[in-house]
Formats: C-alpha cells, sequence, structure tokens
C-alpha cells in the first residue's frame, strides 16, 4: 500500500510533468490528477493543503518551461470551497 507522502510525491511528479506540458486538455488532465489523489490521500482539506504546499516547493524552484498557475489555482479553488 502506498502511504500519504509516497502518493503526494507521486502526484507531485505528475504534476511536474503536465506542468512543463502545452497538453491541449492539459487543465482537464490537472485537475482529474489532483482528484485521483484526493480520493486515496485521505481527509480532503488536510490532504489540499499538503498538496499546495508541495505545489509552492516545486514552484520556489522556478525550473524552466513550468508553469504550476493552473495546478495551484485549482487547489486554492477547492481549498475555498471547503471554507
Amino acid at each position: 500500500m502506498i502511504d500519504k507522502d509516497d502518493a503526494l510525491r507521486l502526484r507531485i511528479e505528475a504534476l511536474r510533468v503536465l506542468a512543463r506540458t502545452n497538453e491541449p486538455n492539459r487543465a482537464v488532465l490537472i485537475e482529474r490528477n489532483i482528484e485521483d489523489y484526493l480520493k486515496t490521500a485521505g481527509s480532503e482539506k488536510p490532504s489540499l493543503e499538503r498538496l499546495r504546499d508541495a505545489i509552492e516547493r516545486e514552484e520556489v524552484e522556478k525550473r524552466a518551461d513550468e508553469d504550476w498557475s493552473m495546478a495551484k489555482d485549482y487547489v486554492r479553488s477547492r481549498l475555498s470551497w471547503l471554507a
């Protein structure tokens, strides 16, 4: 069984690939990836907060050709729904 840290790491790796692509369906793929993570991660709000923090750490890296805005905005919107 995959623990929470491994599940988060796997999702961040997938989101990193999506952050680098110009795939026309990128937003849908990002949302599905996040929703799949939430199905297995446990409590929704803490899981979204962990994901938000991980995305922020990725953004700090400022790697070339990565755009985390869609993932960041989706997580932010999901968190606002819970507020």
